[in-house]
Order: C-alpha cells, then sequence, then structure tokens
C-alpha cells in the first residue's frame, strides 16, 4: 500500500465527537498517526460539533446522521465508537452500503443482533473489524510465544482476577453512561472488561470448552452524578466464573467492581515446569503497562522485559489510541496481502457466545458447553 491519496483507506468515523468520547481519545490519533488510513468523513449527532471535528481533522465531509456518511463514495470503512445500543442499526447500514466497517466492542447488545450482524457481513462478503485489540497488545503477543515456547512447559491452570475502580463499574453515572447501568444495554462490566479478556485469554491459551458462572449486582442501584438521585442498575458488578479451556487447562476468572490492595489485575498461568504472572496497575488487560514475572523451578524469579521487536513500529501513541493503532495496522496489512489476522465479527460473534454461556451458567446453574465453529481456520 502506497501513500498517495487515492489509495489510502479512506475513513469515515461514527462518533468522532471533538471534545469526548472513546472515538476522539483513540480512534482519532491511532488513524492520523498510520499512512494507509485517511480520515475523510465524521458523523455526531449534532452539525455544528460535526462541522467543529471535521475541521480539527482535516476531514471534508460532515454529518448529522451516520445514514449520510455510510453513502459516500469517499468513504471505504465506516468506524463505529458510538455506545453500544447504536451498533446493530449503524453497522447495518454500513454493510448495506457495502462498506467495510470498524465496530467497537462489544459487536451488539446481545447474541441475537451479534449473529444477525456476523451473518450479514459474510452473506455482503465484506471486510470487518471488532474492537478487541488485546491479543495485539505486544506483551500479549509475548506471553503467547513464551507458552508456546514451552517456558513453563504445558499449562494446566489460569486465573485471572480483576478490580475496575472507574464510576460506572462502582454504580456511579456521569449523563452520558447513566444507559449503562441497564443490563439489556449491553455495555456492562462483564460485556465489556471480561469481554475484552477473553481475547488475550484466547490468544495466549486457548478458548472456553464448558463454564460454570456466577454473576451478581451487589452493590444495588447506581446514583446520577449529575443530581445524586438513584438510578434503577441490574447491570453486574461481580463476575465469577469456572471452566476448561480447549486443551484441558482449568481456568477462572474474577472480575469484580472496588478497589484492590495491589495489583489491578493479575493473571497468573501454571505450567509442569514452572509459572508466569501477568500484572497491570489499571486492570486492562488489553492495553496499556503490563508486567511480566517468570517463575521456573529453583530458578530465581525473572522479571520479563518485552523484546522491542514485539512493539514495532512504536508511534509514539498514548496507551488507549496505541492499541487501536495496532489493529488499524493488522487490518490494513490483511488487506494489502490477503490476510485475515485482525479479529473481525467471527471472532466477535464467539466472544460473544462465550458471554451468553456465562449469562446462562449464571442465570440457570448449570454448566455451559462451547464449541467454536467460526474461529476453526483463525489464530483467536
Amino acid at each position: 500500500m502506497t501513500n498517495s491519496a487515492n489509495t489510502r483507506i479512506g475513513v469515515g468515523i461514527v462518533g468522532a465527537s471533538a471534545d469526548r468520547g472513546w472515538g476522539g481519545i483513540a480512534h482519532v490519533p491511532a488513524l492520523r498517526a498510520l499512512d494507509a488510513f485517511q480520515i475523510r468523513a465524521v458523523s455526531t449527532t449534532r452539525m455544528e460539533s460535526a462541522n467543529a471535528t471535521a475541521s480539527r481533522l482535516g476531514a471534508d465531509l460532515a454529518f448529522d446522521t451516520h445514514q449520510a456518511l455510510v453513502l459516500r463514495p469517499e468513504v471505504d470503512l465506516v468506524v463505529v465508537a458510538v455506545k453500544v445500543p447504536e451498533h446493530k442499526q449503524i453497522v447495518s447500514d454500513a454493510l448495506a452500503a457495502g462498506k467495510m466497517v470498524y465496530c467497537e466492542w462489544p459487536l451488539a447488545r446481545n447474541l441475537s443482533e451479534a449473529e444477525a450482524l456476523e451473518g450479514f457481513a459474510r452473506e455482503r462478503r465484506l471486510r470487518t473489524a471488532i474492537g478487541l485489540q488485546g491479543g495485539l497488545h505486544p506483551p500479549i503477543r509475548y506471553l503467547r510465544d513464551l507458552v508456546r515456547q514451552g517456558v513453563i512447559g504445558m499449562p494446566l491452570s489460569t486465573s485471572i482476577r480483576a478490580h475496575l475502580t472507574d464510576a460506572m463499574w462502582l454504580g456511579r453515572y456521569d449523563p452520558p453512561f447513566e444507559y449503562m447501568a441497564r443490563a439489556e444495554n449491553g455495555a456492562t462490566l462483564l460485556s465489556i472488561m471480561l469481554g475484552h479478556a477473553l481475547q488475550p485469554l484466547a490468544h495466549v491459551l486457548g478458548a472456553f470448552e464448558s463454564l460454570s458462572a456466577v454473576v451478581a449486582n451487589q452493590r444495588g442501584d447506581g446514583v446520577r452524578l449529575s443530581d445524586g438521585t438513584s438510578l434503577p442498575k441490574d447491570a453486574p458488578d461481580e463476575i465469577v466464573v469456572a471452566g476448561v479451556l480447549e486443551g484441558g487447562i482449568v481456568t477462572s476468572l474474577h472480575y469484580s467492581a472496588g478497589q484492590s490492595a495491589g495489583s489491578a489485575m493479575v493473571w497468573e498461568i501454571q505450567g509442569t515446569e514452572g509459572s508466569l504472572r501477568v500484572e497491570t496497575a489499571s486492570g486492562y488487560i488489553h492495553f496499556g503497562d503490563v508486567t511480566i514475572t517468570l517463575r521456573r523451578g529453583s530458578e530465581p524469579v525473572q522479571r520479563l522485559q518485552v523484546p522491542p521487536a514485539y512493539a514495532a513500529p512504536d508511534l509514539q501513541l498514548d496507551a488507549p489510541a496505541a492499541g487501536v493503532a495496532r489493529l488499524y495496522a493488522q487490518f490494513a496489512a490483511d488487506l494489502r496481502d490477503g490476510t485475515a489476522d485482525a479479529p473481525d465479527f467471527a471472532v466477535a460473534l464467539d466472544r460473544h457466545r462465550v458471554l451468553e454461556a456465562i449469562t446462562q451458567a449464571a442465570e440457570t446453574g448449570h454448566r455451559q458447553h462451547l464449541s467454536h465453529p467460526d474461529l476453526a481456520n483463525s489464530n483467536l
């Protein structure tokens, strides 16, 4: 792929507000750092903000509806960076217009919506990407190679324990996030944070074969930060999953809203010859600073440094944008080389199936068994 304007991938961003939001924090800096892409159009809910954003980004086109954006011939790739309940309509309209789509995670509010979107994209034979960038995070790629190289022998078990202190997980909602109090809207601690963790877990060790779960709303109703009033909440703030990955690796995940007395996230992998420990101060497993520690037999405990080659190219971006940029770069490479290594809607559908299995296991008390038909030829 060359850098000339007519061969760059023309991007239209739905939800590229100039002043806030994941689109502005992560997608815009990522796209501007990569020569393969050119931001050509933006849409927000108000023409005033759309014009301001387009002007700031040097985009020629601004719209106050996504329908107008997806029809433009200048747009090759539609980026969906809005609230989860809006994903289905916007993604469907973009696919109907024959556009490639990069949708933020979660793909949809629930499994049935995700199935419909994945099926539509497959039917139209359109390339897609899902915002599950965790498998491309340099420490995760390094961890995958360490395990495959047998540094801890055969993996036997693994556990992830994460504490998240963001206000919305604790039940305290600024006005733009009040919709997250209701589980039906598909933007919860389970779907977003544990959902993101499923990607590194699958990338390093494999996908779930079976699982049991407890999903609970321990903190009760939420609070509107705008006026301090109570907000009805049924979104979970405690999730425990116990199961087995393909290959028989015994696994536990515990995602909790609240403070940790130590590292916010600890991921341990136990093998026949040693163990690996992954920690973050933020609780976010899919981007940001990660430390990896190796213990093997009677050898001294080693703090491992991720080799520089895993971080190449270093675009000098903040952590959120750097993770998204890696996914965009892989998507561009896939288009150029005919590969399919960036996570797509088939991967998203598989992760949604795991989330649904967790929900069903918690509601019924019955162990759920999973198959992964969409990932038969994938690297997870």
